[in-house]
């Protein structure tokens, strides 16, 4: 939400808490807002107006409560407990890319698998793993993605062209990951004809990486 509009979040605050014989008070909408701020108004208004339809209704509504319907209105794309621990890397040539909440969950889990207990490692990765994103979804912190990058070269083009087909990573910073895979790029990198486009946008994203990659600037540090 942005600054002008403050005064439609004050009174929507003031007709929701209404409804339950509640006074929105200064701290209070300060609060609220503090916390709401960082989504789109229009989502905080069907986020409330749902809220107050639902069974839990019945309730005053409380900040947590709305961030989860918001959160269900716009996925946020990051990945589920388990998926996010077969998506980490677990062996140097292999590239993945992932976001800085899989790294610091595997950060407290690797220790338990560098003593070979795989079951203890995966439940720490799973423990560590809800207790940050969720701690990230009420603050309202985006996913950040980054490419971990392995031996294999090939593998880098294959993993990069998805993240961008998938909108985890911009254009320009995977065509800075791989540069000196350049040779290869436009074959491997062709993946429109392989890989279902979700969008326009996507598409445009990947043939920007093959010209970048492709291009004059970069061909030269190829190996």
């Amino acid at each position: 939400m942005r600054d002008p509009e403050k005064s439609k979040f004050l009174k929507m605050m003031q007709a929701t808490l209404a409804v339950y014989d509640k006074t929105a008070s200064v701290e209070t909408v300060c609060l609220w807002w503090n916390l709401l701020s960082c989504y789109d108004f229009a989502d905080v208004e069907i986020a409330f107006s749902r809220y107050l339809k639902s069974a839990e209704g019945r309730f005053s509504p409380k900040p947590a409560s709305i961030i989860a319907i918001i959160n269900a209105m716009r996925p946020d794309g990051r990945p589920g407990v388990d998926e996010a621990w077969a998506m980490i890397p677990r062996d140097e040539c292999v590239s993945a890319v992932i976001t800085e909440e899989m790294a610091e969950a595997y950060g407290i889990a690797k220790p338990l698998l560098d003593d070979g207990d795989q079951v203890a490692a995966r439940m720490a990765f799973k423990d560590a793993y809800g207790r940050i994103v969720e701690k990230n979804k009420i603050a309202g912190i985006a996913p950040k993605w980054f490419p971990s990058l392995g031996s294999d070269p090939m593998m880098r083009e294959t993993v990069l062209a998805e993240a961008v087909r998938l909108g985890r990573l911009g254009c320009d910073h995977a065509a800075k990951s791989v540069p000196e895979i350049a040779d290869q790029s436009k074959k491997h990198l062709a993946v429109e004809n392989k890989t279902p486009i979700s969008n326009a946008k996507a598409l445009e994203n990947i043939a920007k990486i093959r010209q970048m990659l492709g291009g004059s600037h970069l061909v030269g540090g190829a190996v």
